[in-house]
């Protein structure tokens, strides 16, 4: 017997079941109902009686061996309204076989698997207006939602912008590698719900087909897929490990302390890195947790100047887990360099954050780096007043544009607060050179958030931001709009505009936003060279009489780059038999170093990074 418990309704015990295996489809039933039915190219993954606690699914046998560069998934797609949902998977192999059963999945609208890219389709997100309730949809918007989830944790969560609930609708998925993850587009009917949406580290794996379906203990739907193809092409490229850097581990915040600083030696600018990947987290501190949302900031320093570069807000005491891409930052992200974390309050005694902090920087050549980044409007910018409303803030901007420059980025994070701030859309224009961006500073998917259910009013929209989320950034892109010589920036932003009950002058006049406003430029690299990965960690013999130093980067033996431990004794074994002198290349920071050893071992330890 397996104890499951289908939704958050009850514990149920009931015998897992494979029902058939044919032409390398394995169908299990794992809950109540008669299991899935396979009729020619359609599947039934749940009975049409309207059974509940129903928890069914289907495995297909590993159509290639491999990892590929593309993936793409189509079907025709069939889901009733009710609840709970179901998902395609693709499974890695190396975790759950090449052929066989799906995997038992707690619910098959967070199909959080190791290892494996998921698609949720969910469609019971019923409305609940209670402040402090378990549900999030408390406007009571569609229930048609797809989520994105890799490696056992959904990345992000957005309702359809289109209706597919009660006929067949198109289902299309397209995964394309990238350097540092994939780029996925997923289309659920006539619109894509995800486009080209990046998620970190999801590199190329070995992977065969799973569909699976369930329903609650108190609502159901069918869920029945036609058609299903997948085609995969063009084997995937060998990658090197990406180079990683630990910069907090587990600090822990409280009333006496909410800062932390820590210095890391970072790879020089000349290193080819095509993404650099911050990974931030907000671990369990027990009891001396703070339940409150706090802002948080992650600087570095520049100089003598610090620059938020991923400003989050904590989350009403739920483990958060973000993966940021900061290759914009490149500039301020290479070399010996200081960072400062900050989230926490002085007033909660022994109260606190315990967070992590590392950055991965993957290997490869971009095809543009981003070499200078320009504070345009970083701050706290105040209301005041309707006639103000935060125009003294926002000063216009003149910038030298060089000759270098091929293109250009604007890269905003912004904040409102207040209880006006914080709750009311703030519309706002960034004009260059005379073309205009508008933006409506306004986050209506807070109770979308991955990280939930929290405690607290998580839920509700917001200007910019949510508990327990990293703060997104409104993204504009220059490229062709500017030329070498002085560009004009100007920040127009628009008086409030209330629905409703006006509130009263005061009140209104208290907003504020907190402002990281940066011009990023970009051009095609030029003398870099691809990033040696092994690292010395001790030095004895001719390397140390060399010269050789714990802490070097060897990048080349005998004229070959190296870049594993493996390749290096193979290099050292080819050339052992000659009397010639070895030339041995290696890395302190920037600065490139050329030895010259005898045939053999060198006389050093070596990590690879």
């Amino acid at each position: 017997m397996w104890p499951l418990q289908s939704g958050p309704m009850r514990l149920i015990a009931i015998l897992f079941v494979i029902v058939s295996s044919a032409s390398g489809q394995v169908p299990s039933r794992f809950g109540a109902g008669s299991g899935p039915v396979i009729d020619g190219v359609r599947y039934q993954l749940l009975d049409d009686r309207g059974t509940f606690d129903q928890s069914n699914a289907i495995g297909f046998d590993r159509a290639k061996s491999g990892a590929f560069e593309t993936t793409e998934f189509s079907c025709k797609l069939r889901v009733l309204k009710g609840g709970d949902g179901g998902a395609i998977a693709f499974l890695d192999t190396a975790e759950y076989g090449i052929r066989g059963a799906a995997p038992f999945v707690k619910s098959w609208v967070e199909p959080n698997l190791r290892g494996t890219f998921a698609i949720g389709i969910d469609v019971h997100n019923p409305k609940n207006d209670k402040m402090f309730g378990e549900w999030g949809n408390y406007q009571g918007r569609p229930q048609r939602e797809i989520s994105l989830h890799w490696d056992g944790r959904e990345i992000v969560k957005r309702m359809a912008p289109s209706e597919f609930r009660g006929d067949w609708a198109d289902c299309k998925v397209h995964v394309q590698q990238v350097i540092g993850g994939a780029e996925v587009t997923v289309q659920v009917g006539p619109k894509k719900v995800y486009d080209r949406y990046f998620i970190a580290s999801m590199l190329p794996y070995e992977m065969r087909l799973a569909i699976g379906a369930g329903t609650r203990a108190d609502v159901s739907t069918e869920f029945d897929v036609k058609n299903p193809v997948l085609e995969q092409s063009e084997i995937a490229k060998p990658r090197r490990t990406p180079m990683h850097f630990e910069i907090f581990n587990h600090v822990l915040s409280d009333n006496s302390r909410n800062t932390f600083d820590s210095t890391v030696d970072l790879p020089p600018a000349s290193w080819e890195f095509g993404r650099i990947i911050l990974t931030l987290q907000i671990h369990d501190a027990g009891p001396n947790w703070d339940e409150w949302d706090r802002n948080g900031h992650l600087y570095v320093y520049n100089g003598d100047d610090k620059w938020d570069i991923v400003p989050f807000i904590t989350s009403y005491r739920t483990e958060c887990f973000w993966q940021v891409d900061v290759t914009q930052f490149r500039p301020w992200l290479s070399g010996r360099r200081k960072f400062e974390i900050e989230a926490g309050t002085k007033f909660y005694k022994n109260r606190g954050f315990m967070m992590s902090v590392s950055l991965d920087c993957y290997h490869g050549k971009p095809a543009q780096v981003a070499y200078r980044v320009v504070p345009l409007w970083v701050g706290t910018a105040r209301y005041k007043s309707a006639k103000n409303h935060f125009q003294d803030f926002f000063t216009d901007k003149t910038v030298e544009i060089g000759e270098g420059a091929e293109s250009a980025r604007i890269f905003t994070t912004t904040t409102g607060h207040s209880q006006i701030g914080e709750f009311t859309p703030s519309k706002r224009t960034i004009i260059v050179n005379g073309h205009r961006f508008a933006n409506t500073l306004w986050k209506d998917d807070c109770y979308l958030n991955p990280n939930r259910p929290q405690f607290g009013t998580w839920k509700f929209s917001r200007a910019g931001w949510a508990p327990g989320d990293v703060v997104r950034p409104w993204r504009i892109d220059l490229t062709g709009k500017l030329k070498p010589g002085k560009a004009m920036f100007r920040y127009e932003s628009q008086p409030y505009e209330f629905e409703g009950k006006v509130p009263n002058e005061k009140q209104i006049d208290k907003a504020s936003q907190v402002v990281r406003s940066y011009l990023i430029l970009y051009r095609t690299p030029k003398n870099t060279m691809p990033a040696p990965s092994l690292r010395i960690t001790n030095v004895q013999g001719q390397a140390k009489k060399a010269g050789i130093h714990r802490g070097d980067y060897l990048a080349s033996y005998d004229g070959k780059p190296i870049h594993t431990v493996a390749a290096l004794r193979a290099a050292i074994g080819t050339g052992a038999k000659s009397d010639r002198k070895i030339p041995v290349v290696v890395y302190r920071g920037a600065k490139r170093l050329d030895f010259e050893l005898a045939p053999g071992k060198m006389g050093v330890n070596l990590s690879e990074r």
